[in-house]
């Protein structure tokens, strides 16, 4: 019995200092980006206060975005307002948190004269899933 609670307090201990250990000195492997990616200050640029008109790639369904400067973000999809909000990392990527959703951060890519946004993968392959068609200045959501 003893040996039985010696050994799981071992592992115990194994678990705790190794979920525990640093991650400094570690080397994080860059994934090349798409020629045309936006660093940070040009995201913040392009987004913050218009109504941005975009396209999902999958479907084609049309929405319409608010960026408020404040990192507030109102939407317009489907005949359907909802809410959320938006910011932009260091690394240039756009992040949004819809009311109830998760977070998803993705790079925003200018090819020729359009905007697309792509989920970045750790293989190289990109996937665009959203077209961005149009820039406004001001709140056209809730007009």
């Amino acid at each position: 019995m003893n040996n039985t609670k010696i050994l799981l307090a071992t592992i115990l201990l194994i678990v705790l200092v190794g979920g525990c250990a640093s991650t400094k000195g570690t080397k994080r492997v860059k994934v090349p980006l798409p020629p045309g990616t936006l660093y940070a200050a040009e995201v913040t640029a392009l987004f913050s206060g218009k109504t941005v008109e975009s396209t999902l790639d999958e479907n084609g369904r049309v929405r319409l975005t608010y960026y408020n400067p404040n990192g507030e973000l109102r939407q317009l999809g489907k005949g359907k307002k909802r809410g959320g909000t938006w910011w932009v990392k260091k690394n240039g990527r756009i992040c949004l948190q819809m009311e109830g959703g998760k977070k998803t951060c993705r790079i925003i890519v200018k090819e020729g004269s359009s905007y697309r946004k792509y989920i970045v993968k750790k293989n190289g392959n990109h996937q665009r899933i959203i077209t961005y068609t149009s820039f406004r200045n001001g709140n056209l959501v809730d007009r």
